[in-house]
């Protein structure tokens, strides 16, 4: 899909709900990026800097990286996916790879071009930070919360909440390894049995009458 396909639509008037993004870090990272080039920063530092910022290396060459941008929740709207398409064509290769855990990709992108793409998302409050490296990979949550006629209540809130609490949260910035959450509808659905931790809804009942929300 190309840009000139994409049609206003009304659901472009409808803005998300958190801002995700910060434009300080295009900025510092197009400084890092010359750094990077011209010797003054070690290739071991910058490649924790750039996972940090959701940009992974290539194997084959070192000018060029893959963006993964983080839709927390799995929660996304026109107005991003057509900033998303207009980037691609711009710095990638024209089409992007949407993740089995909500993450959408540009591949190919030259590492001069990663910053680029940083702003655009800052237009559309979408980031990339975090969405690589060892730290709290982006919060999932399934498509079917909301809707689903078998879940307790709605976890959608739950897993935005979450996202925001640990996005650029120093605790969590330097763990042994990659840690993920999956929020769900029921058990029937969402996967919350293949990650590191897993929320379902639930109710509990207090004296009888009163109704506790919990997500176990």
């Amino acid at each position: 899909m190309t840009t000139s396909n994409l049609k206003q639509s009304r659901l472009d008037l409808v803005n998300s709900k958190i801002n995700w993004s910060r434009v300080e870090e295009a900025d510092n990272f197009a400084k890092k990026v010359k750094l990077f080039r011209q010797g003054k920063y070690d290739a071991d530092s910058f490649r924790r800097f750039r996972l940090q910022h959701g940009a992974y290396g290539t194997r084959m060459t070192g000018d060029y990286a893959m963006v993964r941008i983080k839709i927390p929740a799995g929660e996304i709207y026109p107005y991003q996916l057509e900033k998303i398409s207009q980037l691609s064509e711009q710095f990638s290769i024209g089409s992007a790879h949407f993740s089995t855990r909500e993450n959408i990709q540009l591949h190919w992108v030259v590492l001069e071009d990663v910053s680029e793409i940083f702003r655009g998302l800052t237009e559309v409050g979408l980031t990339s930070r975090e969405a690589c490296g060892n730290t709290i990979r982006n919060v999932m949550c399934s498509p079917l919360s909301g809707v689903c006629p078998d879940e307790k209540f709605d976890s959608t809130p739950y897993a935005l909440a979450t996202a925001r609490f640990f996005l650029r949260n120093p605790m969590v910035q330097n763990l042994p390894r990659k840690f993920k959450f999956n929020f769900t509808c029921c058990e029937k659905h969402g996967m919350v049995r293949l990650v590191d931790v897993g929320l379902v809804p639930h109710t509990r009942e207090v004296d009888g009458t009163n109704h506790l929300l919990d997500i176990n």
